[in-house]
């Protein structure tokens, strides 16, 4: 009887080794997952700065005036800078493995790594106005032609509606973000319980 007894109670044990461990790779697949909701949009933004980054480079000759290349320059090296600085940043957050680490650990090093993507998302909504403005000199030269100092009718209008759609395109994702993260953050905090 007694053998018995211990057999079972060491099933039992198995069992919730087992269970402890489906909770956990469910809770990290759908940590992943809602990070997904993130990195995929990042990746295909940073993927269109890098175009633009390219494009700008093989035509940086048409920009033959101190100024265009300054704004020209500045954009590249804006294009480049922030969404690989954004993309390190959703890996961190990305690299952490709910079943290696404690749970403080975990949301510790998530509470770092949301606080640094954010920071960043928010430096971006700031720098992205005047990229948006630098861009539209250095592309306005290179694709039409038009040195925008010396046209200023086109800057009455294209520049504020431009700045426009920025400002609610970068709310709209900001407040995407920002409910994404909040949500992978409340699936690590399940964990406690």
């Amino acid at each position: 009887m007694e053998s018995l007894w211990n057999d079972m109670s060491q099933k039992v044990d198995q069992q919730k080794v087992l269970t402890d461990k489906l909770i956990i790779d469910m809770t990290q697949e759908r940590y992943e997952n809602k990070l997904r909701h993130i990195s995929i949009p990042e990746t295909i933004a940073a993927l269109i700065c890098f175009a633009v980054v390219i494009y700008l480079i093989s035509n940086f000759g048409l920009l033959d005036v101190w100024y265009l290349q300054l704004s020209g320059a500045i954009t590249i090296i804006s294009c480049l800078i922030l969404p690989i600085l954004s993309l390190k940043s959703i890996q961190k957050m990305k690299a952490i493995n709910i079943s290696k680490n404690t749970y403080k650990e975990s949301l510790t090093k998530y509470a770092r790594g949301e606080t640094r993507f954010m920071l960043l998302q928010k430096i971006s909504f700031y720098v992205s106005f005047l990229v948006l403005i630098l861009s539209v000199i250095a592309f306005s030269k290179i694709m039409k032609g038009i040195d925008i100092f010396t046209v200023t009718e086109k800057l009455n209008w294209l520049v504020p509606s431009g700045i426009g759609v920025l400002y609610i395109f970068t709310q709209w994702v900001l407040k995407k973000y920002k409910k994404a993260t909040t949500s992978a953050n409340n699936i690590l905090k399940e964990l406690e319980l």
